[in-house]
């Protein structure tokens, strides 16, 4: 997978570049603890550092997958800069309020481009085929495809190619074209569907103990925030360097790839943002996370322009 391929180099920079006093070494999901649940394992001192984080802990952080991958939010870089400006230290806040010994390494973290709609067995034409589809989804997605009628269902990455092939799940989503090849995942789904609407931004956090960071002298503390930065726009641009490629590859295997149908888009768009009106109804932390990414997004929309469908609302 290409976050661990991204926390090994990151693990072996930050080593090198300590002259080896301080060691990172990176494990493999599901190794130590329960994979997806690895900020928990952050938090109680089983992991010193994770990357993980986001639509995985949105069942007890309701802001989780509005850091990760919102839905109908804004494109990856400039989810970047809200998150290295305003939004690490809002959510940094929110976690030493819930209690929580960890914390997320401002600008650092696994920034994916938008991921795939959804790899599926079945043609999608219209809004309604996706009523009673069987589908792995995660976080925020997965309960927006919910109220469309979909059965969603989650499980970590590396159970989705066994689950399609052994009839479990009809389709699934997981991330970037070039994410998904290196995954295998040509072998598992007939139909790839195009769109960034789902999950404009995939971010998989850099999760540090607090505790644990706040003990270091100062100038290993600045190597993990460098390099940590570093590593999080290196991996953004070589998974979007190999996305087109990867594509073609799908099709040449005999995948369909296509477009998301506008219809099923808007539909979609329409639900999403009523979903995020009801979270911020109901979560405080969420009302602050959401109010926050919508203020930036009409600053940048009112310099540079977004497409259509993340564009703030009233």
């Amino acid at each position: 997978m290409p976050v661990q391929e991204g926390l090994d180099i990151l693990s072996a920079r930050i080593t090198e570049a300590s002259g080896g006093r301080l060691v990172w070494k990176s494990n493999p999901a599901g190794s130590i603890c329960p994979a997806t649940e690895e900020w928990k394992a952050v938090h109680t001192g089983v992991l010193d550092f994770c990357g993980g984080g986001g639509s995985y802990m949105n069942a007890e952080v309701h802001f989780g997958t509005m850091i990760s991958q919102r839905v109908a939010g804004i494109p990856p870089m400039p989810h970047y800069i809200w998150m290295d400006t305003v939004g690490s230290d809002l959510i940094n806040d929110w976690y030493v309020k819930m209690g929580f010994d960890m914390f997320d390494i401002k600008g650092a973290g696994f920034h994916g481009p938008p991921e795939i709609f959804a790899h599926t067995n079945k043609e999608l034409k219209v809004t309604g085929d996706l009523k009673g589809l069987k589908m792995r989804c995660s976080g925020d997605g997965g309960a927006v495809l919910a109220r469309m009628g979909v059965g969603s269902v989650f499980m970590p990455l590396g159970e989705i190619f066994e689950s399609m092939q052994r009839g479990v799940i009809d389709a699934y989503e997981c991330s970037s074209p070039r994410f998904d090849w290196t995954m295998g995942l040509n072998e598992a789904g007939k139909y790839v569907y195009l769109s960034p609407i789902r999950a404009p931004t995939e971010v998989y956090q850099l999760l540090v103990k607090t505790s644990k960071f706040q003990a270091l002298p100062d100038d290993l503390k600045v190597i993990i925030e460098d390099c940590g930065r570093s590593e999080a726009l290196r991996y953004h641009s070589n998974l979007v360097a190999g996305d087109a490629e990867a594509l073609q590859n799908f099709i040449d295997y005999g995948n369909i790839v296509q477009k998301l149908p506008g219809e099923i888009e808007e539909a979609f768009r329409i639900e999403a943002n009523a979903y995020m009106a009801e979270q911020a109804a109901t979560y405080p932390e969420a009302k602050s996370v959401l109010e926050s990414q919508m203020a930036f997004a009409k600053m940048y929309n009112d310099l540079y322009g977004l497409p259509d469908w993340a564009k703030p609302r009233d």
